[in-house]
């Protein structure tokens, strides 16, 4: 049993030594995090993000780790750090020199979260997730991350990275797990109800133009109970696809049910940055990395 353990082993590695993880794949993910920040940055507006009390703006660094923020470097004039965050992220999204705009991303994806007002749990993701891509990042040998794989024959890097690759996909099947477990613990998801009160919601429900498609679907208990559990059960299949051995399809089945999942979160409860920054998640979860997408 152990040499078979080993034998299995030596394969795993003898094959992610040789598969390049330096493709386009996770520089798609980290452009579609910094376009999703943008969005939240240029169209909720400035003042909306950091509001004013009295004249001054309400400030939310409450302990000395949230001094890392580079809105909090300029605190007196806080516009400027705005400013210099979309400038990075642009610059994020033409993917130049991701060995340097790793780190600025992450810097600037932790400094919304800890200096922002309008805060919701894709902003948390986003700020982690930037942080598990700088080694990937670090790594790469390319001017540009759109740039083509060039080849590399250091083995030990190449296993770091795909180790690296394997904590950001448990990080995300983690997340998936966990919004759907923490769903069964609460009374109105076990009774099937909690899809007509979210999607009623005064601030997150949906929106005036889908109102009265919205009310003819939860006139039917059916449709209320199959959507309020199958989201459940939805995202804990994609929780399982850390166990589900991969093959030329499956993974592009699970990526476009996932996508149109979120996508209908942004479209029902408006959570566009949200829903892009799942939709990165999704990309580092399930498409192969070692294959450059061609765009």
């Amino acid at each position: 049993m152990l040499n078979d353990l080993k034998y299995s082993l030596d394969s795993i590695i003898n094959k992610y030594s040789t598969l390049n993880p330096w493709t386009n794949v996770y520089g798609l993910a980290r452009s579609v995090l910094a376009f999703s920040l943008l969005l939240t940055l240029i169209f909720s507006g400035f003042d909306n993000l950091f509001p004013k009390v009295n004249g001054e703006l309400l400030k939310q660094q409450i302990f000395d780790i949230e001094k890392l923020s580079i809105f909090y470097l300029f605190n007196d004039n806080m516009i400027i750090a705005y400013w210099i965050c979309i400038a990075i992220l642009i610059i994020v999204i033409s993917g130049i020199l991701p060995q340097i705009t790793s780190f600025l991303h992450w810097w600037v994806a932790l400094s919304y979260t800890f200096s922002g007002i309008i805060i919701e749990g894709g902003d948390q993701i986003s700020s982690i997730l930037t942080l598990l891509i700088i080694p990937l990042a670090l790594t790469d040998n390319r001017i540009n991350h759109w740039h083509k794989p060039k080849i590399r024959e250091n083995k030990k890097l190449k296993l770091f990275v795909w180790s690296c690759y394997a904590i950001i996909t448990l990080q995300i099947g983690i997340i998936y797990f966990h919004a759907g477990v923490a769903k069964i613990f609460v009374t109105e998801w076990q009774n099937g109800t909690a899809v007509y009160y979210w999607f009623t919601h005064n601030i997150f429900g949906v929106s005036d133009s889908l109102i009265n498609l919205t009310y003819f679907l939860l006139s039917s208990k059916i449709v209320v109970i199959s959507i309020t559990w199958g989201t459940i059960l939805f995202e804990l299949t994609l929780f399982s696809w850390l166990f589900i051995k991969r093959n030329n399809w499956n993974w592009k089945l699970l990526f476009i049910m996932a996508f149109l999942f979120h996508f209908l979160i942004a479209l029902i409860h408006g959570l566009v940055s949200f829903g892009l920054t799942m939709t990165a998640a999704s990309i580092l979860y399930f498409f192969p990395k070692n294959i450059n997408i061609k765009l």
